[in-house]
């Protein structure tokens, strides 16, 4: 069976910032609504980063696991 080439994870750092962008926005919002200095942009930018590293890792679990 032929391996996929690096092609196939080119998408994953337009993933990573678009989650983060997206996080950090979110965070910026709540932060105005809140009156907080910046806690939840802080946060949605750790969470945004943490959770597309996990998908990152469960992607290339699977993929290691189908031999691909």
């Amino acid at each position: 069976m032929k391996r996929p080439g690096p092609l196939r994870y080119a998408g994953l750092g337009v993933q990573l910032a678009v989650t983060i962008l997206v996080s950090v926005l979110v965070g910026q919002w709540v932060d105005r609504k809140a009156g907080t200095d910046g806690v939840f942009t802080i946060l949605g930018a750790l969470l945004g980063f943490g959770g597309t590293l996990y998908s990152l890792i469960q992607e290339l679990t699977k993929a290691d696991k189908d031999g691909r």
